[in-house]
């Protein structure tokens, strides 16, 4: 290679390397993403639930259920940099309950989410603007076994959330309206969640963090019936990482959380794994 092309190669490998940091700052950034309320039965993450229906919402009644939770969001495009930044997301979930006392473990239903959020990042603030898609289905066997037909849950719904954490605690208050519905229920709904993460007594190393939250809801469509989810439990948390495993108690009070049923009363304890990615 002549002593032309040396700085001349080395020109190209610098713009590369600056061409390939840029895209990684702003492309799949490192950055938080958007997290839902500690307490939400709607999660980020691969959860699996185990709970004991005291108050049953399908026609199962009351019996042991079990759910698999499986989604993640993810930022995809930093907007705007710097200390106060941007981040266009997508996510989606799918929930899955099933019947753990009946015999064939049928499935109940399964709703599905997909859709996009941007996040704006303003200090101890958190502004957050979501659109996405929900459905749910019917498990065919319950249909069969009951003699049910699907309700039409179809709909696109947009929300905004707003945020606020002050050391171990995090506010959030959120609202929306659906759009397009399927069932041509009233759209509007609210909700309002507090939680709590402790900090470690270990530094540097993977370790446990108790956390806890509670989580109320209300929507038009069921009269503003108000119902309250909550939480209590550890998460290993590793240092410069996103990616947590947690263990907590879970309890639910007030309107099923299966979209099937979304006017029948529902009551729960039970035991939740998650993996957050």
């Amino acid at each position: 290679m002549s002593s032309r092309q040396v700085p001349l190669a080395l020109g190209v490998i610098a713009l590369l390397g600056f061409c390939d940091a840029s895209a990684q700052e702003r492309f799949f950034p490192a950055v938080r993403s958007f997290e839902l309320p500690e307490a939400s039965p709607r999660v980020h993450g691969m959860v699996g639930r185990i709970i004991s229906a005291r108050r049953g919402d399908s026609r199962f009644g009351d019996e042991r259920e079990g759910e698999a939770v499986l989604g993640e969001n993810f930022p995809i495009v930093t907007l705007r940099r710097g200390n106060h930044p941007i981040v266009l997301g997508f996510g989606s979930q799918v929930y899955g309950r099933f019947s753990l006392a009946d015999a064939k473990s049928s499935l109940i239903s399964i709703d599905w989410l997909a859709g996009v959020n941007t996040t704006a990042w303003l200090g101890a603030w958190a502004l957050t603007l979501e659109l996405f898609h929900e459905s749910s289905h019917l498990g065919d066997e319950y249909g069969e076994r009951f003699q049910i037909s699907r309700l039409d849950w179809s709909r696109e719904v947009i929300t905004g959330w707003v945020a606020y954490s002050a050391g171990q605690w995090r506010f959030t208050s959120g609202a929306s309206y659906v759009f397009t519905d399927g069932l041509g229920l009233p759209r509007p709904a609210a909700s309002f969640g507090v939680d709590f993460k402790g900090r470690s007594p270990f530094e540097g190393v993977a370790s446990l963090q108790p956390i806890a939250g509670v989580f109320i809801e209300g929507t038009s469509a069921t009269s503003w019936r108000l119902s309250t989810s909550a939480k209590l439990g550890v998460v290993m948390v590793t240092p410069g990482r996103n990616r947590q495993f947690g263990l907590a108690l879970i309890a639910h009070d007030g309107l099923s959380t299966q979209r099937q049923f979304f006017r029948q009363e529902s009551r729960y304890l039970g035991v939740e794994l998650r993996f957050d990615l």
